[in-house]
């Protein structure tokens, strides 16, 4: 579908308010860390491992994690506002996306390979690279694999370092066409699809490399110690939101963006404006809220996903499509006695939403039922993408997608 928004003054503009939204974040980091501690915490962002789960919180402290991503997310909205991006559902979705992650494992040099791969591929097309920067976003979820190739290639340093820079760039390269392909796989059921691409693409990768011998290890640093801060942070994002969709004429458009099912494209932003960021602020209050009941730590791992749904709140996730599969999930775990604060549990709860689409679609019990099942592929085949994927939870969402979606048609159409 295409969507045409008449901008006017209710309706602010998406490059102001994002800009508004990185500074906050940069100088929030900026004040509350020494200096010297910021340098040094940026340097060992930049040159740490960075797959999952490499919670930068843990790595560097608070200050330099929140520098780290506000310089991030400013750069691609430069990116965006070079290439004349309109501002969609989209956009705001991949600037929400890239804040989060830049508190696990995107930094503002690592980024850039894929990118660089995506606007090569461009070229390849003879088409604008405009048409792709939404995807060349979307492509640093494999950010960490330059810096981890170059960590287990046991070649000279520069030959390891022009080798590993030019795997991630031709991994930038086959992303846009295989993309385009997945989403026809899962029919727009999973709403992270380059995250379901990416996965293929590590697993091929991980493969190879165990094929020859090479492992790549997994990491687990999770920050504990930086709830309050970082409380108060998501909370006055949360209102900041509202506030810019709180008005009487967003309101009443809120209960059209809840009849949606969610299926990819439903851009909220082109359909309904600022009533999308009431949305999104609604989104936040409802999984912080799940996050302090259930115990959870707000680190960088967890604000990345809390990110992350607040931004698909743009496009395609409201409340009704995204709690039945979150409650599928606590409770298999309750069922298994695992705790539903375990790192594993909280991410996978918050990234279920991934496949909002089918509650939205299919019903409060199809979507609490995908949740368990969720929760058990996450658990058995998780690891396959060996960290390198940071949208991993769209990898299990997109697999779980394709075996759902024709059982369902199935049954509903009477074939089965």
């Amino acid at each position: 579908m295409n969507y045409k928004l008449k901008f006017n003054k209710k309706c602010l503009d998406v490059y102001i308010i994002h800009l508004i939204i990185f500074l906050f974040i940069g100088l929030v980091g900026i004040f509350s860390t020494p200096y010297k501690d910021l340098f040094i915490g940026i340097k060992k962002i930049i040159t740490t491992r960075s797959i999952l789960l490499t919670d930068y919180m843990y790595v560097s402290g608070i200050g330099a994690t929140l520098l780290n991503a506000s310089i991030t997310s400013l750069l691609i909205l430069m990116i965006y506002k070079i290439n004349k991006t309109k501002p969609n559902g989209s956009m705001i979705m991949t600037l929400w996306l890239t804040l989060g992650f830049s508190m696990v494992g995107k930094n503002f040099i690592n980024i850039w390979p894929t990118i660089i791969g995506v606007y090569l591929y461009s070229k390849i097309q003879k088409d604008s690279f405009s048409n792709y920067v939404l995807i060349a976003t979307l492509s640093t979820s494999l950010s960490p694999i330059s810096s981890e190739l170059f960590e287990i290639l046991n070649l000279n340093s520069y030959i390891t370092l022009l080798l590993s820079i030019s795997i991630s760039i031709l991994i930038g390269m086959i992303l846009p066409p295989l993309a385009k392909f997945t989403l026809k796989m899962h029919q727009g059921y999973n709403l992270y699809n380059v995250g379901f691409a990416n996965g293929l693409i590590t697993v091929l990768i991980i493969s190879i490399l165990n094929y020859f011998g090479i492992e790549i290890k997994q990491n687990l640093l999770w920050s504990t110690e930086y709830k309050t801060i970082s409380l108060f942070l998501v909370i006055s994002l949360i209102i900041f939101l509202i506030s810019l969709g709180i008005k009487k004429f967003h309101l009443s458009k809120l209960s059209n963006i809840l009849r949606h099912s969610g299926r990819t494209i439903t851009d909220f932003y082109l359909m309904y404006g600022n009533s999308s960021y009431l949305n999104m602020g609604i989104l936040g209050i409802i999984f912080l809220s799940y996050i302090v009941i259930v115990n959870g730590d707000l680190n960088g791992p967890t604000i990345a996903l809390l990110f992350c749904i607040i931004g698909f709140g743009a496009i395609g996730k409201h409340p009704l499509n995204t709690i039945p599969l979150v409650l599928g999930v606590s409770f298999t775990a309750y069922i298994s006695n695992i705790q539903l604060n375990t790192p594993t549990t909280i991410l996978t709860s918050l990234g279920s939403t991934a496949l909002a689409p089918i509650s939205g679609q299919f019903g409060v019990i199809i979507g609490f039922i995908t949740g368990c099942l969720h929760l058990i592929l996450m658990k058995y085949i998780g690891h396959l993408s060996g960290g390198i994927n940071l949208y991993n939870n769209g990898f299990i969402a997109g697999i779980l997608a394709i075996i759902l979606i024709p059982i369902i048609d199935g049954f509903k159409k009477g074939d089965i």
